[in-house]
C-alpha cells in the first residue's frame, strides 16, 4: 500500500485499507462506517470511553480471549454491554487482511467501533525517561487517557531531545510505561510492580509472568524507584510491540545489556494462534 503511515494516540499507525476505514457494531455484526477516515479516527480518539488493541500477524494473535475479556470488563464498568464487546472482538477477526495489523476496538458514546491499522514496525529496544508528571485519570482502563499519554510522550521526547517512552512513577514508585507494562530482571528473578501500584492490567505482562512460573522462574512483585533498577535488564512489553529491551534510561539508572529479551520474544511469537473465523 502506498499511503503513508500516520501515528495514532496509542502508538500504532493509520493507513487506508482496501475495506472501510472503520466499522460499527450493530448488535449482531460489524458494518462499514462511511466518512473521512482521518476525521473518524480523530472523533473516536477524542470520545473513547474504553479501548483495546492487539497485534495480528497473518491471522495469528496472542491471547485474544484475554483482550476480549479486558475490553468487556471495562465496557461493563463504563455502562456498556460486555457481551456486545466480546462479540465485536470475535467478529473483528474475519476482517483482518494477511500481514501485520493492529485492530483497535473502542467504546464511544455512539457505540462500539473497530479500526484496523498497520502494526507498528518491529522494535527490539527502546529508550525511556522517568515522566515528569502523571496525566492518567483512569489508569486501570485503556482508552480515556490515550490522548493525554500521547501528549506526555511528545513533551518528554522534546525535553530529552530524542524519542523516548515515558515511564510513570507516581510518588516515586515505578508503575508502567506510557504504552507498556514494565518488567525487570535481577539475578534470574523476574520482577513486576506490585498489585497496589495502580496501572493498566497488561495482557502481555500476564502471559510473561505465567510463562516464567511454568519454567520455575521466580516472579516477584517489588516496589521500586528508578534508581533501584541499576544493573537490571529492563523490558517494556505490550501487545503491539511485544518485548522491547530498554537500551537507555535517560537521567536514570545504568541498565544491563539484554540477554533474555530475544528468546522470550520468540516464545511469545510461538504462542500466537489463529482464532476461529479469522480471515485467511
Amino acid at each position: 500500500m502506498s499511503a503513508p503511515d500516520r501515528p495514532t494516540a496509542d502508538g500504532a499507525a493509520a493507513e487506508a485499507l482496501p475495506q472501510a476505514a472503520a466499522w460499527a457494531w450493530t448488535g449482531s455484526a460489524l458494518e462499514p462506517v462511511d466518512g473521512a477516515a482521518e476525521r473518524d479516527a480523530a472523533d473516536i480518539d477524542a470520545a473513547t470511553l474504553v479501548a483495546d488493541s492487539w497485534l495480528v500477524v497473518d491471522g495469528r494473535v496472542l491471547a485474544l480471549d484475554r483482550h476480549a475479556q479486558r475490553f468487556a470488563a471495562s465496557v461493563d464498568a463504563a455502562g456498556g454491554d460486555g457481551l456486545d464487546a466480546r462479540a465485536a472482538v470475535r467478529a473483528s477477526t474475519a476482517l483482518v487482511p494477511a500481514g501485520r495489523w493492529s485492530p483497535r476496538v473502542d467504546l464511544t458514546p455512539g457505540g462500539i467501533r473497530l479500526r484496523i491499522r498497520p502494526a507498528p514496525p518491529v522494535q527490539a529496544s527502546v529508550d525511556v525517561v522517568t515522566a515528569a508528571r502523571d496525566p492518567r485519570v483512569h489508569p486501570r482502563t485503556k482508552g480515556p487517557d490515550l490522548l493525554a499519554l500521547a501528549a506526555l510522550q511528545r513533551e518528554e521526547s522534546e525535553r530529552v531531545g530524542t524519542p523516548v517512552e515515558p515511564v510513570l512513577a507516581p510518588g516515586g514508585a515505578l508503575a508502567e510505561g506510557a504504552w507498556s507494562a514494565l518488567l525487570w530482571w535481577r539475578d534470574d528473578v523476574l520482577h513486576v510492580p506490585p498489585a497496589d501500584v495502580v496501572r493498566l492490567p497488561s495482557v502481555t505482562a500476564a502471559v510473561l509472568a505465567e510463562l516464567a512460573r511454568l519454567d520455575g522462574t521466580p516472579v516477584v512483585e517489588a516496589t521500586a524507584a528508578p534508581a533501584d533498577l541499576e544493573g537490571c535488564e529492563v523490558w517494556l512489553a505490550n501487545a503491539l510491540r511485544g518485548i522491547r529491551a530498554v537500551d537507555r534510561w535517560h537521567d536514570g539508572p545504568t541498565l544491563a545489556a539484554p540477554t533474555r529479551a530475544a528468546a522470550w520474544r520468540a516464545r511469545l511469537d510461538g504462542l500466537r494462534t489463529r482464532p476461529i473465523g479469522a480471515a485467511r
